[in-house]
């Protein structure tokens, strides 16, 4: 940036103090902005899911989250075969703009193929809900590109002010349904319709394609199939297991479990974040001894519990008269189930702390062949204990996967721990003991989608 001389900006004050720099790197850094972003991103997402379980009868708000579900895992799906490596492309690059853009058309390709078994699958079984989400889903991948990609390698303020518009139309509509205005499958529309319309504008105000188009040679399209069934099999699963319920038992089994995650919400969102502090946390000490390792995620194991632990109590304290206050007549669906779901909670942060070892430490092949058996095994599990036992016996199901789950990341991650400091790969993106320390500040992973919108 070129200053006037005799300009405020030109002239030399002395040399800046201490507080002054640390100011200028937060307010100036990416981190305050993606952690901003993602803070309104949740309160929107927690916001729509709230009113809907208000408003909506309990087999409505069974498709509701399994649309919402399915929503969330394209999200995923379209980050780990396109945005990921954009955001590594566009990285390495001064002018990142042509990987960018053919990014957007590779993201618009992903958004009608999974629209149109999502528009099947909502005209089949007359859902509202997926039928919405289904026409809105390429501009809705476009915007949550966007916002990635601008937080990543771009301008990091945008993309949180767009979040912003969205975020204050959601509560519009969520004002709109809960004084009786619009019905429940209209805030949904309304919200999704939103947040598509942002995403087409911002494509193209950037002057990007919105027509689908995949530009990608044999090999890194081979790439981004592998990485996308990876995801599918991994963090996709509790997706998929939601869809199979909803398919074999019925939408009041799902709209049930959907009722109890939303009061939990606040402890979920504690969980999906705290990957973003965790990484960095144990990338510090990768090439430390095992035992230093081992310290340090059962500390960050610990403080997570100690945060996730007091949130999932409150909601199991709630009064039943309160509780109808948020959720209306699907209190009473939601109350039997709440401290399984809580389980879940509390086991999925010890494995998420698992995981987040095994990532720093680069075990990529251990790391799919472990979450991939884990995800194979969750959609049986989950669906034959609904089978049985109903929504009850779903959320025994979900309870013992997360034990499971957190049992086997740890058993792993001991094992891996237990020889010499040595690393198989830097994982890209994790940054390394050397530059955590000169940079003095954590950088933030790769976006998680179970829960960004």
């Amino acid at each position: 940036m070129t200053y006037l001389p005799g300009s405020a900006a030109h002239r030399h004050r002395g040399r800046p103090s201490g507080a002054g720099v640390l100011v200028r790197r937060l307010v100036g850094g990416r981190a305050p902005w993606a952690v901003l972003t993602t803070a309104l991103s949740s309160m929107g997402n927690l916001l729509l899911s709230l009113t809907i379980a208000r408003l909506a009868p309990i087999e409505d708000l069974g498709r509701f989250a399994l649309a919402f579900s399915l929503y969330v895992l394209v999200t995923g799906l379209s980050r780990t075969v396109v945005t990921e490596a954009v955001l590594a492309e566009a990285a390495a690059e001064r002018v990142n703009r042509p990987a960018v853009a053919a990014g957007s058309r590779r993201v618009a390709a992903v958004g009608v193929g999974c629209a149109v078994p999502l528009l099947a699958g909502g005209i089949a079984d007359r859902s509202s809900y997926l039928i919405v989400a289904a026409v809105a889903l390429p501009g809705l991948l476009l915007h949550d590109y966007a916002r990635n990609v601008g937080i990543g390698v771009g301008r990091p303020r945008p993309p949180c002010m767009r979040e912003v518009i969205w975020t204050v139309l959601t509560a519009l509509a969520a004002l709109l349904g809960l004084t009786g205005v619009v019905g429940p499958s209209v805030v949904f529309g309304l919200w999704a319709g939103a947040g598509a319309l942002l995403g087409y504008a911002t494509t193209l105000l950037h002057g990007h394609r919105i027509q689908p188009g995949w530009h990608l040679d044999r090999v890194g399209s081979r790439a981004a199939a592998s990485y996308g069934l990876q995801f599918l099999l991994t963090a996709g699963s509790a997706q998929l297991a939601l869809t199979a319920l909803g398919v074999t038992i019925g939408m009041a089994v799902v709209g049930s479990l959907s009722a109890g995650r939303t009061v939990l919400g606040p402890a979920t969102l504690l969980v999906g974040s705290a990957s973003s502090l965790v990484i960095p946390h144990l990338a510090r000490v990768r090439a430390a001894a095992g035992p230093v390792r081992r310290r340090a995620a059962v500390r960050m194991t610990g403080v997570l519990l100690l945060a996730t632990a007091p949130a999932c109590l409150f909601v199991l304290l709630v009064p039943d008269r309160v509780g109808e206050m948020i959720l209306g007549d699907n209190w009473r669906h939601a109350e039997p189930l709440l401290w399984l779901l809580a389980l879940e909670v509390l086991f999925g942060g010890m494995a998420m702390v698992g995981f987040a070892g095994h990532r720093v430490q680069g075990a990529a092949r251990r790391s799919l062949l472990l979450g991939g058996g884990l995800g194979v095994l969750r959609v049986p599990v989950v669906v034959g204990f609904a089978v049985v036992w109903g929504a009850v016996g779903a959320a025994v199901a979900l309870a013992l996967m997360g034990l499971l789950s957190a049992a086997a990341w740890w058993a792993s991650y001991l094992q891996i721990t237990g020889g010499r400091p040595t690393v198989e790969h830097a994982p890209a993106g994790t940054p390394t003991a050397a530059s955590s320390a000169a940079e003095g500040t954590p950088a933030l992973s790769a976006s998680k989608v179970s829960g960004g919108r």
